[in-house]
């Protein structure tokens, strides 16, 4: 008997039958709002994936719960999209005791949600991938991919390890580097193959990158001003910076929460602990940011501006982005 599942487009729902084991299928999706315009574009389907992605979500014993089904923007891949249920409940267990807003709590356990389950990219991350693909004229990762292939001069740096895009054949592109910030070694130095690069004192050289991308880091900077001003100078004239924090909308202002004095970190507000694949334990919030956050991290040649993606007729990501005047 044959299977099929309804994939839904921007302003059509198209059946793609489950045929055979690994083919691939194409089918034409129309709609206003579908890549070229309104005109038909083709989107390609490897019925194997799915159908790994489904056991996956019909073997979760209940963790998960089914959101939606589309294109991820980070690894390109046609997926389903989860909530993780103890994900949700872990997270209100962690920022109960913070002393943020009940609003703040509540976006920041929807952002680090919706995960792809192809690549488990969470909607903060395919967000981001949405963002820099906009900007750079693109509609899907493989656009990218296939740019930094064909050319050599194109660079984009992502200060975290393949964090933001998730696509095959990334890392072993020369064009796409990325980095961690290890604070026991010598900057531009490797540990287990990933350079490590402190924001505040980038190795490279100046007008060397087409885009920097960074997700949820600028809350971790010492000194922001700095962090700010090596970013423009790695960038080419035309290059964006594009990146992620979380905000506070209820703060007027943003505000130091711990200040380096002496080399010693010394805590303003109560300390916050944000997850980091590096330290264990965690990395210090060192600011929480607010309502002026366009106005905090615009600079000279260099305005601020913000792009917010939409679930169900509401925002629930907010992505930040420069550009590098010419």
């Amino acid at each position: 008997m044959e299977r099929a599942a309804i994939i839904p487009g921007n302003a059509a729902a198209v059946v793609l039958p489950f045929l055979g084991k690994g083919r691939k299928i194409t089918r034409c999706v129309r709609g206003p709002g579908s890549p070229g315009g309104g005109r038909d574009s083709v989107v390609g389907v490897s019925v194997l994936r799915i159908l790994k992605q489904a056991r996956r979500l019909a073997r979760n014993g209940g963790k998960w719960k089914y959101d939606s089904f589309g294109r991820c923007a980070s690894c390109g891949q046609v997926a389903f999209f989860v909530n993780d249920l103890s994900m949700r409940k872990w997270m209100a267990g962690l920022t109960a005791p913070w002393d943020l807003s009940a609003g703040f709590k509540t976006a920041l356990a929807d952002r680090e949600n919706g995960f792809c389950l192809d690549c488990f990219a969470n909607i903060r991350m395919r967000a981001h991938a949405a963002t820099v693909l906009r900007l750079l004229g693109m509609t899907r990762v493989g656009e990218l991919v296939s740019r930094l292939r064909r050319d050599r001069s194109f660079r984009f740096y992502e200060t975290a390890a393949y964090n933001i895009f998730r696509a095959r054949g990334l890392r072993e592109l020369p064009g796409y580097l990325v980095s961690e910030y290890f604070d026991d070694l010598p900057p531009g130095t490797l540990r287990n193959g990933v350079r490590n690069e402190n924001l505040e004192c980038l190795t490279f050289p100046d007008g060397y990158f087409d885009v920097v991308a960074n997700s949820d880091v600028l809350e971790h900077v010492h000194h922001p001003d700095k962090a700010l001003s090596e970013i423009r100078r790695v960038l080419r004239p035309g290059g964006f910076h594009v990146f992620t924090v979380p905000v506070d909308l209820e703060l007027e202002r943003t505000r130091d929460r711990a200040r380096a004095v002496d080399g010693k970190l010394v805590q303003l507000l109560p300390a916050i602990l944000h997850g980091d694949p590096i330290r264990e334990g965690g990395i210090p919030v060192l600011r929480d940011f607010g309502r002026d956050i366009l106005e905090y991290l615009s600079r000279e040649r260099m305005s601020c501006r913000e792009e917010l993606h939409y679930r169900n007729g509401r925002p629930v990501a907010s992505v930040y982005y420069a550009r590098k005047d010419a």
